[in-house]
């Protein structure tokens, strides 16, 4: 069960980064954090925070050295966004299908990927009013977005 609790959104990008910082060093990623420091949306904050962990983690192993994470956030009378995106590889439009699949790994997943991170935060976020989009071009990267609605619609 899902204890909804109100964070603020920056905080909660600061801390999915956390676990991730020293290896966007040793790849000398840059990272951008683009929003208003001053909302707050009302989640679960340990498992929302591990569906973006999630997403950052995806968004470093396929940024290559030197590239950059951006991500940005908003909000608005409907949603909440928070947007995710890199300078990867990209996804394939025969692999965006099915990137949301439990145990589906694309061809570029790393060795040690179980195919279940982003599944897994999907579910997340679906069952807190949330959606998420994701939209990539190849050699040009890749880009998650993840609304959360402030009432159900």
């Amino acid at each position: 069960t899902f204890k909804k609790e109100k964070v603020f959104v920056d905080k909660l990008i600061k801390d999915a980064l956390e676990p991730l910082l020293i290896p966007i060093e040793l790849k000398e990623q840059k990272v951008n954090i683009e929003g208003d420091s001053n909302f707050e949306i009302e989640v679960d904050y340990h498992w929302t925070l591990e569906a973006i962990v999630n997403i950052l983690k995806n968004a470093h192993e396929h940024t290559p050295d030197n590239g950059e994470i951006t991500i940005k956030y908003d909000t608005n009378p409907i949603f909440t966004r928070i947007m995710i995106s890199d300078t990867g590889e990209g996804i394939s439009k025969q692999e965006i299908k099915h990137i949301f699949e439990r145990f589906y790994k694309g061809k570029n997943s790393s060795k040690d990927s179980v195919g279940i991170g982003l599944n897994m935060s999907k579910k997340i976020i679906d069952m807190q009013n949330g959606d998420i989009f994701v939209s990539s071009k190849q050699n040009k990267g890749t880009t998650f977005e993840i609304k959360f609605y402030k009432k159900n619609i």
